[in-house]
Protein backbone atom coordinates (compact mmCIF):
# COMPACT_ATOMS: atom_id res chain seq x y z
CA UNK A 1 0.00 0.00 0.00
CA UNK A 2 1.61 3.30 -1.22
CA UNK A 3 1.07 7.03 0.33
CA UNK A 4 -1.74 7.55 -1.99
CA UNK A 5 -3.77 4.09 -1.67
CA UNK A 6 -4.10 4.72 2.31
CA UNK A 7 -5.77 8.59 1.81
CA UNK A 8 -8.21 6.10 -1.04
CA UNK A 9 -8.11 3.60 2.11
CA UNK A 10 -8.90 6.06 4.90
CA UNK A 11 -11.48 7.81 2.54
CA UNK A 12 -13.66 4.65 2.39
CA UNK A 13 -13.02 3.64 5.89
CA UNK A 14 -14.58 7.08 6.39
CA UNK A 15 -17.48 6.74 4.42
CA UNK A 16 -18.28 3.19 5.60
CA UNK A 17 -17.89 3.57 9.01
CA UNK A 18 -19.35 7.57 9.22
CA UNK A 19 -16.63 8.51 11.21
CA UNK A 20 -14.95 12.12 10.58
CA UNK A 21 -11.58 11.99 8.15
CA UNK A 22 -9.92 13.98 10.78
CA UNK A 23 -10.47 11.62 14.32
CA UNK A 24 -8.92 8.65 11.57
CA UNK A 25 -5.84 10.63 10.87
CA UNK A 26 -5.30 11.74 13.98
CA UNK A 27 -5.92 8.00 15.54
CA UNK A 28 -3.51 6.68 12.34
CA UNK A 29 -0.87 9.72 13.69
CA UNK A 30 -0.91 8.40 18.02
CA UNK A 31 -0.68 5.19 16.36
CA UNK A 32 2.15 5.40 14.51
CA UNK A 33 4.46 7.55 17.66
CA UNK A 34 3.77 4.44 19.51
CA UNK A 35 4.81 2.08 16.32
CA UNK A 36 7.72 4.68 16.00
CA UNK A 37 8.92 4.62 19.78
CA UNK A 38 8.72 0.26 19.79
CA UNK A 39 10.60 -0.49 16.51
CA UNK A 40 12.98 2.41 17.08
CA UNK A 41 13.33 1.37 21.49
CA UNK A 42 13.58 5.40 21.70
CA UNK A 43 12.45 7.79 24.41
CA UNK A 44 12.38 10.32 22.14
CA UNK A 45 9.36 13.14 22.09
CA UNK A 46 8.06 12.48 18.49
CA UNK A 47 5.64 13.69 16.26
CA UNK A 48 4.01 11.93 13.54
CA UNK A 49 2.36 13.61 10.29
CA UNK A 50 -0.07 12.34 7.71
CA UNK A 51 -0.41 14.66 4.61
CA UNK A 52 -4.04 15.05 4.49
CA UNK A 53 -3.91 14.76 0.55
CA UNK A 54 -0.59 12.94 -0.34
CA UNK A 55 -0.80 10.29 2.49
CA UNK A 56 3.31 10.68 3.12
CA UNK A 57 4.12 10.75 7.02
CA UNK A 58 6.89 11.96 8.39
CA UNK A 59 8.65 11.11 11.74
CA UNK A 60 10.08 14.40 13.77
CA UNK A 61 12.13 14.29 16.97
CA UNK A 62 11.51 16.96 19.34
CA UNK A 63 14.13 18.52 21.03
CA UNK A 64 14.13 21.36 23.58
CA UNK A 65 16.71 23.84 22.78
CA UNK A 66 18.83 23.73 25.92
CA UNK A 67 22.18 26.23 26.91
CA UNK A 68 23.45 22.93 28.56
CA UNK A 69 22.67 19.96 27.03
CA UNK A 70 22.11 16.40 29.15
CA UNK A 71 20.24 14.18 27.29
CA UNK A 72 20.67 14.10 23.46
CA UNK A 73 17.30 12.08 22.95
CA UNK A 74 15.77 15.23 24.63
CA UNK A 75 17.24 18.55 24.18
CA UNK A 76 19.39 20.06 21.28
CA UNK A 77 22.16 22.84 22.22
CA UNK A 78 20.65 26.34 21.30
CA UNK A 79 24.43 26.33 18.89
CA UNK A 80 22.87 23.79 17.13
CA UNK A 81 19.46 24.91 17.10
CA UNK A 82 20.21 28.52 15.66
CA UNK A 83 22.01 26.48 12.34
CA UNK A 84 18.42 25.24 11.65
CA UNK A 85 17.06 28.82 12.23
CA UNK A 86 18.41 31.58 14.04
CA UNK A 87 15.15 32.73 15.92
CA UNK A 88 15.47 29.70 17.93
CA UNK A 89 16.00 30.44 21.56
CA UNK A 90 16.10 28.60 24.73
CA UNK A 91 13.13 26.82 25.68
CA UNK A 92 11.88 26.55 22.11
CA UNK A 93 11.35 22.84 20.63
CA UNK A 94 12.72 22.22 17.32
CA UNK A 95 11.06 19.58 15.00
CA UNK A 96 14.32 17.10 13.67
CA UNK A 97 12.97 15.23 10.67
CA UNK A 98 13.94 11.28 11.56
CA UNK A 99 11.56 9.54 9.13
CA UNK A 100 12.99 6.21 8.95
CA UNK A 101 13.24 4.84 5.16
CA UNK A 102 10.25 1.96 5.33
CA UNK A 103 8.28 4.26 7.27
CA UNK A 104 5.25 4.53 4.83
CA UNK A 105 5.01 0.56 4.80
CA UNK A 106 4.81 0.72 8.69
CA UNK A 107 2.38 3.39 8.16
CA UNK A 108 0.10 1.51 5.85
CA UNK A 109 0.23 -1.70 7.93
CA UNK A 110 -0.33 0.40 10.99
CA UNK A 111 -3.44 1.99 9.14
CA UNK A 112 -4.71 -0.85 8.11
CA UNK A 113 -4.56 -3.01 11.76
CA UNK A 114 -5.57 0.50 13.41
CA UNK A 115 -8.79 0.94 11.52
CA UNK A 116 -10.03 -2.59 11.87
CA UNK A 117 -9.58 -2.49 15.38
CA UNK A 118 -11.89 0.35 15.42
Amino acid sequence: MNSTELVEALQEITKEKGIDKEVIFVALENALISAYKKNYGTSQNVKVTIDRTTGDCHVYAQKTVSEDVEDTLLQISIEDAKKINPAYSIGDIVDIEVTPKNFGRVAAQNARQRVFQE
